[in-house]
């Protein structure tokens, strides 16, 4: 099972250093999604692009972006985050060349990805840890019984977030699935490299 990090919403002063700490601790799948400004849900592509130029080149293969297939590919990372329903029906050719990993926060979308798409995200499958206000979540039992029955050969991959920490993860190694997604479970602890060392020994 692999551990996937989401970075934190907001940018703080230790952020980059934390990073390439856990980078050289064994991290290998960031997920780079934050807040644009002004209240903005996402960030722009020269928002990402001036982030991105903090950390070495060579972590670019190791981080998805949270956005489009032609984003991540403008940006020169390994990967895209894109809502699951963006994925559907039909899409340029040139998505397919993208390693994409469709969020799924309904798992009728799970059922309907097709092929073509490296992963899907799914969940959250318990309360976020980084949210104040509760969310719905999928809740164990939903999941593990939806996994059930779907081939594997149609989803290579499926990781689950939402409420996942050292505390949580034991229930999350009963679900058939290759990965989890942390954001809370690392950035809440006052020593986030801390936590993602712990979470990684965990696994």
């Amino acid at each position: 099972m692999r551990l996937w990090v989401t970075t934190s919403p907001d940018d703080f002063a230790s952020e980059f250093d934390d990073i390439e700490q856990m980078f050289s601790r064994g991290l290998t799948r960031l997920i780079l999604s934050k807040r644009g400004r002004g209240g903005a849900s996402c960030a722009s592509e020269s928002d990402y692009e001036r982030w991105l130029m903090a950390l070495p080149m060579e972590c670019r293969d190791r981080i998805w972006v949270r956005g489009t297939p032609d984003l991540a590919e403008r940006l020169d990372v390994r990967g895209c985050v894109a809502e699951a329903g963006s994925l559907l029906g039909e899409v340029p050719e040139s998505w397919k060349r993208v390693n994409c990993v469709a969020l799924c926060r309904d798992l009728e979308q799970l059922e309907k990805l097709p092929e073509w798409v490296a992963g899907a995200l799914v969940g959250p499958v318990f309360q976020p840890q980084s949210v104040f206000e509760p969310v719905k979540s999928l809740g164990l039992d939903v999941v593990s019984g939806a996994l059930g029955a779907i081939s594997a050969s149609k989803i290579p991959q499926v990781v689950v977030f939402g409420g996942i920490d050292h505390e949580t993860l034991d229930e999350i190694k009963k679900l058939p699935v290759q990965g989890v997604s942390v954001l809370g479970g690392i950035w809440n602890y006052a020593d986030p490299v801390n936590a993602f060392i712990k979470l990684s020994r965990a696994m």
